[in-house]
């Protein structure tokens, strides 16, 4: 196991795309970000937070203004749950 990179508690994780594959066909998303490789452009990151960041902002939002890490942790709710997260339990039994 490895450390989320948004809350920072060893977790078992999952990979977040920072432009969501369901906006990967769009063409004006996709044109905007002709120079990544947008499949295998994101993050290692905990279900906890996975969950948290698709609760709370939409597809388009994340492609167009959620697209770093910086701007995620960043995010004023994200932030508060990255705050609160990592008081809770510190690994996955």
């Amino acid at each position: 196991m490895k450390n989320c990179e948004l809350c920072d508690r060893e977790q078992e994780l999952t990979f977040h795309h920072i432009i969501p594959k369901k906006n990967h066909k769009i063409k004006h998303i996709r044109e905007k970000y002709s120079f990544l490789n947008i499949n295998s452009y994101g993050i290692k990151i905990c279900r906890d937070c996975h969950k948290m960041i698709h609760r709370l902002i939409p597809h388009k939002l994340l492609a167009l203004d959620y697209n770093t890490k910086e701007k995620l942790q960043n995010h004023p709710e994200l932030k508060k749950f990255f705050e609160w997260v990592k008081f809770q339990t510190k690994k996955v039994k």
